[in-house]
């Protein structure tokens, strides 16, 4: 699954989303042990219908080009709306000001300085490729790597070009614009099945290598690794033998020792792959395959991130 919403920082103006979101997080937790089917025919359809804008300039195995980064746009604006006033400000105040302390103002580990939005946008058709080029590099530059970068991300800057060429532009940032992906509606374990269908629908034709991994194979997969002996996972205070070379991580804890709970969830992720790296030759195989692997990594250690950070604080 594609998460973009890590651990958020609290804040008393936000205390409903913050709700809202950690919810999203418990079950994001919950749906690594869930089997259920998560119905989102209709959010994939609606999305679906907007590739068909392309057609003509597009064959259809490259609407993915345009629709998964102009999803992964759409989800961040969404997620950013809240906040997104009071970054703007502090930007404009110092555009200088530090990355991860305006992490802490938009709530997430990215944020947008642009006070474009995709509505805006196309109140200036004119000028509306030059235009959404500025709000995507208005973004924190992690996720202008995503974006924009040709040979790490993307590469999206080429299709905005394309479509403004082929008049489609306008079409699928007013449809996008209205496409209603908030995470206060929509949470983290929908969003990524909305994803895994997309990818899926896509990816029909692809050549061997380009498929994208399902949740079900993820699930089976995480489900080997912790089946054996795992009955008292879950106990209180119950530390693991997998987390011991995380428990000797340094930056691990200090983080933890100077951090609330939730701050420390904010860079957990961060610090966790130095002490996978030391924990090599341990146990080359899991700890290559959990570096290898983002996805499988945090829905194993994501769920030991507070037991983690008590063990760390009260050492």
């Amino acid at each position: 699954m594609i998460e973009f919403f890590g651990s958020l920082v609290i804040r008393p103006s936000f205390e409903n989303e913050m709700e809202i979101l950690k919810m999203s997080e418990h079950q994001m937790i919950d749906a690594m042990w869930d089997d259920s089917p998560v119905d989102v025919s209709a959010e994939t359809s609606m999305i679906w219908s907007i590739a068909n804008k392309l057609r003509g300039p597009y064959q259809s195995d490259k609407y993915k080009d345009v629709i998964i980064p102009m999803t992964i746009i759409r989800r961040f604006e969404c997620a950013l709306e809240p906040t997104k006033d009071m970054v703007v400000e502090q930007y404009e105040k110092n555009p200088n000001y530090p990355a991860k302390a305006m992490y802490r103002i938009s709530g997430f580990q990215f944020y947008n300085t642009s006070r474009f939005t995709l509505a805006e946008l196309c109140n200036d058709p004119d000028h509306l490729a030059d235009n959404f080029i500025s709000y995507i590099q208005g973004f924190s530059s992690n996720v202008q790597e995503i974006l924009l970068s040709e040979a790490k991300g993307l590469d999206f800057k080429k299709q905005i070009t394309k479509m403004d060429k082929n008049n489609r532009l306008l079409a699928v940032v007013k449809a996008f614009s209205e496409l209603d992906l908030n995470p206060r509606t929509i949470d983290n374990v929908k969003m990524g099945y909305i994803f895994e269908d997309l990818i899926r629908r896509f990816s029909e034709n692809a050549e061997a290598g380009d498929h994208y991994t399902g949740r079900d194979i993820i699930n089976l997969m995480v489900n080997i690794l912790l089946a054996e002996g795992c009955d008292d996972i879950f106990d209180d205070g119950k530390v693991i033998t997998i987390l011991d070379i995380l428990l000797k991580s340094d930056k691990l804890k200090t983080s933890a020792k100077n951090n609330s709970e939730k701050d420390f969830e904010f860079s957990y992720f961060d610090n966790i792959d130095d002490a996978l790296i030391e924990g090599l030759d341990q146990n080359q195989d899991f700890f290559s395959l959990l570096l290898g692997n983002d996805e499988i990594k945090r829905e194993v250690l994501g769920i030991f991130a507070e037991e983690i950070y008590k063990s760390l604080r009260d050492a």
